[in-house]
Parts: structure tokens; C-alpha cells; sequence
């Protein structure tokens, strides 16, 4: 039996860091997590100095079940908040986690995985979330983690900096403590809230201290300290850097500001993505409504935004009265992914805008294209904070974060032009300082830099515009100032990171750079925990200090036998071609007699074409010992085919009768009306006769997919009725994947191309970064033809992606089918030339025999506009065929098999990869993302059946079912090519054969 693994999805953890907590466990999708994990142990220690507060919570999960799990825990972070460490128990001992290129550690993560061990695995993702990945959680076992992170507190209208810690929880945690200290202050903090009656701040000079430990508890409140400033005193940590000192300082400038006009016509931008049902969109029009009722009378244009921005016209507020405007915002539809690329200034004119959204542009480029001032406004704890904050500082807008502001604040904030830090006089002696722009002082700022000498004095310039208003004097000395409870360094380094994230393209790689170099995750960095000293070593990741100096010394020792190996696939590639052109030019010779098939007409439009009687053909299949080693997984080999074969579509007929069918003809051969020729005499084959294909009419037909769930059931009648079925009972499926498949092919198979990309554009929006959900929808933007958006979709799998083939590959396609013929024989090629480790060099061996045939098919097609001087010139050869199908799956580490069955009744499969007239299958892929190919140089006349042997995958996740596409071409790589694309959902361990299609030539 296959060794199972189950992964689990995670909604909510770690969630103190929300305004709505929920208990910090693990959660599975459709089952009891109290009967699979649950949380044993929970330590939450607080530290504040100044206006930095860095929490660390060590959480032990214990696994209740039998079974070896996976863990995936995915959290949203508040604005400004960072992970600043991760911990792991390896062998009962706690390791320290350390900084990665991102893409590098989900590549050593997954490589470690597969051999049984114990990597764990941080990261951010899209907008300001972090994803945890732990494995294994062994049967009745338990595993700890750390997790820390640092906020900087926030200014509140009572001159007082505020720390929340949400501690709502809905379950028991057996063992809870909590402790949190005070450093420095020089006033008493107070106490709003408390977790606990006996929970108390004690002083200790100026440090205060609190703590409680309990047994078995459920705390229902949280904890909220009120930390008094005086605005006469600077607030100064300072720490030794290599070249003078780090330094933090906090001053309070006494809040100034002067009122804002408002236009007259602004521009409201609503975004109803499905995302949209996350945020608080009560308190979103609660701040609508203050600003409506300070202007009184205007006009406002309402647009909306999600896979498409649609102007939903003007509306005039007179004394303050929009209940018409109110009534479209409270009746809004949320529903699709999302696409700032969209929004046209052209027909969306406005003297300023507002836009309320998370800023997760997940269907197209987070960009907004307006010319005026745009308002950001955000509600939800899933957020792209950076984005928002770049629209609102390149329009000259404002950003809003509802999260930590109330309604009445954020209007305070947006009604009145903030006084501004303008920068520093007097500045010679201190560097790199951060904030280094303009940004607006709300009774608080927060500065960061280094001193190049021992001490200073520095002035701080505030004010309008170019106008400085107020100054204040801050004495820095590193002898009175350096403390030891914060890492100043780190928090210079955040605020920096903070800053280059806001133009992240243009910064990504001197934030990783420095992120890896204080170990803070960002986009493009992970922090990461292995097992052992040689997987250091072997992947070329410098261990934390425990471990560093007998890395070192061992490194020194035997550097280059040790470090994972890295190729490329050109050399294969290369050896491929050579092999392909013989292949091509070999002449086939077969001559065997088939029985009659009875002669049936040619089908017309949506009919199938289904035979009165079924030739029933056997063929010897005996599968060789290699071949059969080669399928061998985990100790158990896939179950092999019959050693005699029975072929026909009996099997079939059934359920294609059933089915309604899509007939594509060939457009070359649309005149030809006789009847399919069902008869085979026999088949004589060789290299130079004339193709079949180029006298024969070649009609792909396939069984048009129908989902059988229950929810299908409802979508009856009009589009219409059909959208109101879908939108109520969506609540039940809001995070299955394929319901939203499903509904969209329903809708595509109605026409409604328009409702059915925006239904199937949801999925984008189901899940952070996830691989295989934008892999599935990349495949069904092919087959609709939306090419632009498929464009979109694989750029994101291969940036998340990049140590994959497939990634470039799945790129490369969808530039080509754009008409981005260089783009895409450039992506092509770097499939061949990237850097693979050895196991994912293993795990694709064959890829290139797919590749050499589709950067061929390009040039065949498109060489006098292509520049093929950095192509290796030994890989360009013609090779066009009659016949090709291409097979591609959406999850990694499944097995699935391309079966092509031909006219004569013999199936090419992996144990039987060259057919005896000229079909060739390429290589078998056991794991990974495929593909599989078929070709054939000249094809005889009849049926070819296309079937997919699921063998099954090792993964259970929100992804849904493995998803298949396959594209199925006729006179590929000539002046005639023709292709069909289907995208199927798959039914694991059908080992009869899923049927894709057939074709008739």
C-alpha cells in the first residue's frame, strides 16, 4: 500500500494577532479538529519597549489519530506587523529557523519531505499573510512551535500607545501562561482590558511586569495596554553596530492639522471580488456616510471592480441624502477574483476617487491607472497593505487601514491634512534614516537610522507641504541610550524593508538581501528548519548557531562533494532532437487485418458519434520487467494492464450516448461532407507516402463534461435564475474549488461567457499563492480563450514557482497563444537551460522531448519573426506529425498516465510507448506536474480514443480534485494545424481509463 500523507488547511491560527481571534489550533476543512489535533500547550510572552512589541507564542499541537499528518497554517498579519522567528522541535530539542531565498526553501522543503523527515517551512505570502508548513505531526505524537513577531504600536488619540492581544477563544487550552513586560516607561501603563482578574501590571522601577498561568483554560477577553507618552520627551534605544550605532527614536509632536476640501465629484471604487465578503463593509459605508454628510451636496460615480470594472453610473447627493447610492453598495454582489488593470480612467472621470478594497489584485496586475488623487480603504485582515499604500502615495491620496482605526478616526485622518515629518536638519552625522519620505504625523512618529560617530544632535522638521511648522531637538549618545531589550538593528531593518516594499519590483533584490541577512521573512524570503547537519550542507543553507561550526568545518572540508547538484536539460535536450529526428524518419510498415467496422455517418453538431457494433481487438501488452520497475512507488507497483488487452469503446459507449458531445471540424476540410470511412482493410505505412491526413477530413470530438454533485442540480432554466440558484447556495461551497468549476462550465456550456469567467475567476481569490488552484484555472482560461488572463495566472506560477519546469513551460505556452511568439520561445527555452536540483532534474527527465517539439512548432510557424540567435542551433529540426496530445496535470506528486488507443485497436501507454504504426508516448511521469505526450508522423484512417489512467496523487488540500487538461492537434507544426483543448477533473484510481476524447482521422 502507498504510504498516505494528509495536509491540512488551515483557516485560522495563531489568530491573536486579530481583532477576532479565534483559538490558535488547527483547523481541517469538513471535519472535527478536536478528533484530529489539538492544541496542548499555549506560552505567550510579550515584551514592549518604546513603541515596539514583540510577542512569541510556543503552541504544542498534539496529533489524535493514527495517521502521519501534514500541517499548513495559514494567518493574516496586521499592517506593519512582521514574523521575526520561527522554532521547530527537531528530536525533542527546539531549532531556530533561518532565512531562505523563498523559492529556494519551498524547493528544499518539498525535496526533504518526500525522504520522511522533519523540515519545517515560514513564509509570506500575497499581501501581509504567513503560511507555516510543518511535517510530520506523527500518529498520537505532538510537535512545538515557535512563533514571534514584532509590531510597532500605534499612537492613539489620548497620547497614548496602544497593545492589543486578542484572547477570545472558543476552546480549552490544557496548558495556558502569559507574561508581558514593560521596559522604560516612564509613566504606569493601564490596563483596559484584562484576560484574567488576577492579571496585573507590577512595578519593578520603571519595568512592569504581569503574569498568570492556568490549567484547562478558555480566557474570554484579551489584554489591552494603554502606554501614556509625555510629547516633551523623546523616547531613544540605541544599539553598537560595526560603524557606530543603530538608533530608534520616538517623538509626539502635538497633533496639528488643517481641514481638507473635498471635490465636488469624486469617483467610488467598490471592489466586489468574492474576496469583498471579508471585509467590514458595514464600517466601510459608516465612513462613506461621514464624508457625504461633511460635503452634503456632490456627485459621486459608482464603479465596481473584480475580473471586470463596470461603471455603475452617477449619483447626486443633495444635503447629505444618499439613500440611493447606500441602497446599490448594501445590495452589491461579491463574486470573482480581482484586476486593478482593469479600471479605465477614460470612462471613469473624477476630480478624486476612493477605493474600498483588500488591494489582492489575484486576476490581473495590482496597477490602477488614474491620474487623480485615490483613497485606499481597507477592512480586511487579508490585505495587500503595500499595494494600498502605493496607489494612495503615487496618486497623492490617503490610506485608511479600518482594522486599527474607527470610522470617526479615519475620517478625522482623510478630512484634514495631517502635519507632515518633513525630514531631518542637521543631519551629517546619521544615515540611512527610515522614513526617508514625507509622511504624515498623527501625534506620534516612529525613526530609525544609523549614527556614524558616538553622538549628536539632530533636528526634526515638520510642517505643509514645503512650509516647516515645528521643529524638535533629539540628542542621540550611544553611551546613555544603548539598551538591550529590543534588536534596534532589526527594527531599522524592518522600517527599511517596509519602505523598498511599497516599489517591491524594483527593490526585490536588496530586500532580500537584507532580509536574509536579519533574518525577517518578506515576499521574497523564508525562514526554515532542517533535521540534520548534512541537509545544510547538501542544500547550501548556512545553519543557525547551534550547528554553524560544524558546518563550517565540514563545509571547508568537502564543499563540493556535498552541495546538491544542479544540471540543466539542455544536454538531454540535445541527445533528444537527435533521437526525435530518427524517430521522424523512420518508415513504418504494418499490415494486419481489422475487422469491419460498420460505416456511420458523419456527425453533425453537438451529436456523438457512437458505432452500432464495437470491434473488440487483442493485442499482446506484456509488460517488461524494466518497465514495471519503473512504475514501482513506495513499495507497491501500479497495477498493470492485462497482458491481453481488450480495446474498443464498448466500454465507452454508454456513457458517451449519455453525454451531449462538441464536434470540432477541421476548418481546412469544412466542404467535405461523405461519410467517415469505418473500414480498415489494413494499414501500410511508410516515410514517404503521402499523409491520410491531407485527403481526410479530421473531426475531434469529445464527451462534454457534466459535473454529477448535487449543487449542479439546482441550475435550471435561464442564465438568469440560474445565477440567483448559484449565488444562494454558495455559502454551503464558498471554499471548494471545483463548485466554482463547475457552475462556470455550466454557464460556458449556456453561452454566458461573461458570468462564467467571472464565476470561474473566483478561484484565484480562494486561497493565498496556491499553485494548483491558478494551474486549474490557467488551463480552462486556454480552453475559453482568454488569453491575456492565462497570461496573468502562469507569470504568478512561476514566480512562486520557479524551480520548476513547468513553470516556465505553462508561461511560454500562454505568451504563445497571445501572439507572443519571442516571449514564448524564449520561456520555452529556458525550460532547457534553468538550473534543476538532482531530484527535480529526476523527477522531469523526458520534459524535453515535449519542449523541443513545441519551440520546433514555433519556429515552423512563426521563424521569420522570431530572433533564434541564443537558440542551440542543434535542436531546431522540423518535425512535424499528424497527430499530437499533450497531457498536463495541476498537482505535484501525482501519477497520471496518457492513454492513446489508434484505428487498429492498439493502445500506446508508458509500458507501451512505440506503437507498431509509428505512435510514440513519451516519458512516463510518476510525480510531478507531467507532461505526457503522443505522436505520430503519419496517421491512418480511423479512431483514436484519448483515455487518462488517474492513478491518484499523495496530497489532500483545498486545491480540489486533480485537474487535467489535454490539448489534442491535428497536422501539428504545418500551415493546418488545428487543436482542441479539454479540461477535466479527475476521478482518482479509475484504472479503466477516464475518457478525454476521440478523434476521428
Amino acid at each position: 500500500m502507498k504510504t498516505s500523507k494528509i495536509l491540512l488547511i488551515l483557516t485560522s491560527i495563531i489568530i491573536p494577532f486579530l481583532s477576532m481571534a479565534q483559538m490558535p489550533v488547527m483547523k481541517i476543512k469538513g471535519t472535527d479538529q478536536k478528533e484530529m489535533v489539538s492544541l496542548k500547550n499555549l506560552n505567550i510572552d510579550v515584551q514592549i519597549t518604546g513603541n515596539i512589541a514583540i510577542t512569541t507564542m510556543t503552541m504544542t499541537f498534539h496529533n489524535n489519530t493514527n495517521a502521519v499528518l501534514e500541517g499548513e497554517l495559514t494567518f493574516p498579519m496586521p499592517e506593519g506587523v512582521s514574523v521575526s522567528r520561527y522554532s521547530l522541535d527537531i528530536n525533542g530539542k527546539m531549532r531556530e529557523a533561518v532565512p531562505v531565498e523563498k523559492a529556494k526553501a519551498t524547493e528544499v522543503f518539498e525535496s526533504i519531505e518526500r525522504r520522511r523527515v522533519d523540515p519545517g517551512l515560514l513564509e509570506k505570502i500575497e499581501g501581509n499573510n504567513f503560511r507555516t508548513r510543518i511535517y510530520p505531526l506523527p500518529a498520537k505524537g505532538s510537535r512545538t512551535i515557535i512563533v514571534g513577531y514584532e509590531e510597532e504600536l500605534r499612537f492613539s488619540k489620548n497620547q497614548a500607545l496602544k497593545y492589543h492581544l486578542p484572547l477570545d477563544y472558543n476552546q480549552e487550552v490544557e496548558n495556558f501562561s502569559l507574561k508581558t513586560t514593560v521596559f522604560e516607561s516612564i509613566l504606569k501603563p493601564e490596563l483596559s482590558e484584562l484576560p484574567d482578574g488576577s492579571f496585573n501590571l507590577k512595578a519593578n522601577g520603571n519595568t512592569y511586569v504581569g503574569e498568570i498561568n492556568k490549567r484547562n483554560y478558555a480566557p474570554k477577553n484579551g489584554l489591552t495596554i494603554s502606554l501614556p507618552k509625555r510629547n516633551d520627551l523623546p523616547e531613544i534605544q540605541m544599539q553598537k553596530a560595526s560603524n557606530g550605532y543603530y538608533f530608534l527614536v520616538n517623538v509626539f509632536p502635538k497633533a496639528q492639522s488643517r481641514p481638507k476640501q473635498w471635490a465636488n465629484h469624486i469617483g467610488l471604487i467598490w471592489d466586489n471580488s468574492l474576496s469583498g465578503l471579508q471585509r467590514d463593509t458595514k464600517k466601510e459605508i459608516e465612513l462613506l456616510g461621514l464624508i457625504i454628510a461633511q460635503k452634503k451636496n456632490l456627485t459621486i460615480s459608482l464603479a465596481t471592480i473584480n475580473n471586470q470594472f463596470k461603471n455603475k453610473g452617477t449619483f447626486t447627493i443633495a444635503n447629505g441624502n444618499w439613500a440611493k447610492l447606500k441602497d446599490a453598495i448594501e445590495n452589491m454582489v461579491y463574486d470573482g477574483g480581482t484586476n486593478f488593470s482593469a479600471v479605465k480612467q477614460q470612462s471613469f472621470q473624477a476630480d478624486e476617487y476612493i477605493l474600498f478594497s483588500d488591494g489582492l489584485s489575484t486576476f490581473g496586475k495590482n496597477v490602477i491607472s488614474l491620474n487623480k488623487p485615490i483613497h485606499c480603504i481597507n477592512t480586511s485582515l487579508k490585505a495587500d497593505y503595500s499595494a494600498l499604500k502605493y496607489i494612495s502615495l503615487k496618486s497623492g491620496g490617503k490610506f485608511a487601514n479600518l482594522n486599527t482605526l474607527s470610522a470617526n478616526e479615519a475620517f478625522n485622518d482623510l478630512n484634514e491634512e495631517s502635519l507632515q515629518f518633513l525630514g531631518i536638519k542637521n543631519g551629517a552625522d546619521v544615515r540611512q534614516t527610515y522614513p526617508s519620505m514625507r509622511v504624515n504625523v498623527n501625534g506620534h512618529l516612529s525613526l530609525a537610522g544609523i549614527l556614524n560617530g558616538l553622538n549628536t544632535e539632530i533636528i526634526l522638521q515638520f510642517g505643509y507641504g514645503n512650509l516647516v511648522s515645528s521643529q524638535q531637538i533629539v540628542r542621540l549618545n550611544g553611551t546613555e541610550h544603548a539598551l538591550n531589550s529590543i534588536d534596534v538593528s532589526r527594527v531599522w531593518a524592518q522600517k527599511k524593508i517596509a519602505e523598498m516594499d511599497i516599489q517591491y519590483e524594483a527593490n526585490k533584490e536588496d530586500i532580500s538581501m537584507l532580509s536574509k541577512q536579519f533574518g525577517i521573512v518578506t515576499r521574497n524570503t523564508s525562514l526554515i528548519v532542517l533535521e540534520n547537519l548534512d541537509d545544510y550542507l547538501r542544500y547550501d543553507i548556512i545553519p543557525p548557531a547551534e550547528l554553524r561550526q560544524q558546518y563550517d568545518l565540514v563545509l571547508k572540508q568537502r564543499r563540493m562533494d556535498i552541495q546538491e547538484r544542479k544540471t540543466d536539460l539542455l544536454n538531454a535536450a540535445v541527445s533528444m532532437t537527435k533521437d526525435l529526428k530518427t524517430w521522424w524518419n523512420t518508415s513504418f510498415s504494418y499490415k494486419e487485418p481489422v475487422k469491419k467496422i460498420d460505416d456511420y455517418p458523419t456527425p453533425v453538431e453537438n451529436t456523438v458519434i457512437v458505432p452500432d457494433r464495437v470491434p473488440q481487438r487483442q493485442f499482446a501488452t506484456a509488460t517488461p520487467a524494466p518497465l514495471r520497475a519503473e512504475k514501482l512507488k513506495e513499495g507497491e507497483a501500479k497495477d498493470e494492464l492485462n497482458e491481453v488487452v481488450v480495446v474498443g469503446y464498448a466500454a465507452q459507449a454508454k456513457s458517451i450516448q449519455t453525454a451531449s458531445s462538441t464536434v470540432i471540424r477541421s476548418q481546412a476540410m469544412s466542404n467535405t461532407n461523405s461519410a467517415l470511412q469505418g473500414r480498415v482493410a489494413g494499414v501500410s505505412i511508410s516515410g514517404n507516402r503521402k499523409s491520410s491526413a491531407e485527403s481526410q477530413q479530421a473531426i475531434i470530438f469529445i464527451p462534454e463534461f457534466k459535473s454529477d454533485k448535487d449543487y449542479m442540480k439546482t441550475l435550471v432554466g435561464n442564465p438568469d435564475s440560474a445565477y440567483r440558484a448559484y449565488l444562494k447556495m454558495r455559502p454551503d461551497y464558498i471554499t471548494t474549488p471545483m463548485f466554482y468549476f463547475d457552475v462556470a462550465n455550466w454557464f460556458y456550456q449556456q453561452k454566458d461567457s461573461t458570468r462564467a469567467l467571472t464565476i470561474l475567476s473566483s478561484i484565484a481569490d480562494l486561497d493565498l499563492e496556491n499553485a494548483d488552484l491558478y494551474k486549474t484555472l490557467a488551463y480552462k482560461l486556454k480552453q475559453t480563450g482568454n488569453y491575456d488572463s492565462e497570461i496573468f495566472i502562469t507569470e504568478k506560477v512561476l514566480q512562486w514557482r520557479p524551480m520548476d519546469a513547468q513553470s516556465y513551460r505553462d508561461y511560454a505556452l500562454a505568451l504563445a497563444d497571445a501572439g507572443e511568439y519571442q516571449k514564448a520561445l524564449n520561456n520555452l527555452y529556458k525550460v532547457l537551460t534553468q538550473s534543476y536540483n538532482s531530484q527535480i532534474a529526476d523527477r522531469d527527465q523526458g520534459i524535453e522531448e515535449i519542449v523541443i517539439a513545441e519551440i520546433n512548432n514555433l519556429i515552423s510557424k512563426h521563424g521569420n519573426r522570431l530572433n533564434l540567435n541564443g537558440i542551440d542551433k542543434r535542436l531546431i529540426q522540423p518535425l512535424p506529425v499528424d497527430v499530437r496530445v499533450v497531457l498536463n496535470w495541476n498537482k505535484n506528486d501525482t501519477d497520471i498516465d496518457l492513454w492513446l488507443t489508434d484505428p487498429t485497436g492498439e493502445r500506446g501507454y508508458y509500458a507501451n510507448n512505440r506503437t507498431k504504426i509509428g505512435g510514440r508516448i513519451s516519458n512516463d511521469f510518476t510525480s510531478g506536474y507531467g507532461p505526457e505526450q503522443f505522436m505520430i508522423k503519419k496517421a491512418v484512417k480511423g479512431k483514436y480514443k484519448i483515455e487518462v489512467n488517474y492513478y491518484g496523487d499523495r496530497q489532500i488540500n483545498i486545491s480540489g480534485p486533480t485537474t487535467v487538461t489535454a490539448e489534442i492537434y491535428t497536422h501539428y507544426a504545418s500551415g493546418k494545424q488545428q487543436r482542441k483543448v479539454i479540461v477535466l477533473p479527475m476521478a482518482a484510481d479509475n484504472r479503466s481509463g477516464n475518457l478525454v476524447g476521440e478523434f476521428n482521422f
